[in-house]
């Protein structure tokens, strides 16, 4: 049976920005993310610029819902890319600024939501950032989790596949040249469980405990993982000019191999080294069948630290 999406009661004033639910104003999605996870996202930042930002964000969106809405291509370059990804990835539009709900203190709007089937579909948010920042693209997960949860009790019959950040910019720089970008970032869902943790934690008034957080017997040996890091940095640095200046004495010596009491120093000769070019190969070979031909491996996860 085909889900039919139902109306969430909720009124919404777009030039307020305000949420209302009968006689009860409810809070959005937004400020919850920002009192809890994100507090200092706007730190540093002139309100000009976040105003400017916004300003360029709202016309990007009202273009692309008028395309959606009432086929109207207003021949921007925004639109045109939008259009391109609904083909790219064959989204089937269902709705913009959908407004959805928990029935209780929250609602909000999401911009996208695509139908997949009678009765599951893909929710959307639409940037227009200049960079997609690691924080950015975690605060638009947590984001489009909770809407999530929100769609599917407000539709208790829908089921919600795939999340993505739909990212789209073409903003002319101060040089001439245009920040273009145009992608789809699809994002892991966070369990409707945690999210309605954030929710209660917020209405309470409470301090939200984020259990992706950095655990407190890791966060506890920064200070030593940041000293080890440092002090390998150093050595590494010193070691490397000591090797330098060995291998420029071997060189002048001509010589090959020196013995100390403890090591032995050997030169490598310079040469050269070829390496097999598969990309270009495949482009000038379409007729031949490479898979037989590949050996797949496992290759162990790693950790990168970042200071």
């Amino acid at each position: 049976m085909r889900v039919e999406l139902k109306d969430s009661g909720v009124i919404f004033n777009e030039e307020e920005h305000t949420y209302k639910l009968g006689d009860k104003y409810l809070s959005g999605i937004t400020g919850v993310l920002h009192r809890h996870l994100f507090p200092d996202e706007f730190d540093g930042i002139s309100e000009s610029v976040l105003n400017h930002a916004a300003q360029y964000g709202s016309s990007v969106h009202k273009s692309i819902e008028n395309f959606e809405s009432q086929w109207i291509n207003d021949g921007s370059q925004e639109v045109a890319d939008y259009i391109q990804i609904i083909k790219d990835y064959n989204l089937s539009h269902e709705i913009s600024e959908y407004t959805i709900t928990d029935g209780e203190n929250y609602a909000s709007n999401i911009d996208k939501v695509y139908r997949i089937s009678d009765d599951t579909f893909d929710l959307a948010d639409l940037k227009t950032y200049g960079i997609m920042s690691p924080d950015k693209l975690e605060k638009a997960k947590w984001q489009l989790s909770i809407y999530a949860m929100m769609f599917e009790k407000q539709n208790p019959k829908a089921k919600v596949d795939r999340l993505f950040v739909i990212h789209i910019r073409n903003k002319q720089k101060s040089d001439g040249s245009y920040d273009h970008i145009s992608e789809l970032i699809e994002v892991k869902r966070i369990p409707s469980e945690v999210c309605k943790e954030l929710l209660e934690a917020d209405y309470k008034g409470e301090k939200f405990y984020n259990p992706y957080d950095m655990p407190l017997e890791i966060s506890s040996q920064e200070d030593s993982i940041i000293e080890l890091i440092q002090q390998k940095t150093f050595i590494e640095e010193q070691l490397s000019a000591i090797k330098s200046n060995i291998l420029t004495q071997m060189e002048r010596l001509d010589a090959r191999s020196w013995v100390g009491k403890q090591m032995r120093l050997t030169r490598k000769l310079p040469t050269t080294r070829s390496t097999f070019d598969l990309k270009k190969f495949q482009s000038e070979h379409l007729d031949i069948d490479y898979a037989p031909y590949f050996k797949t491996s496992n290759v162990s996860g790693s950790l990168t630290i970042t200071i």
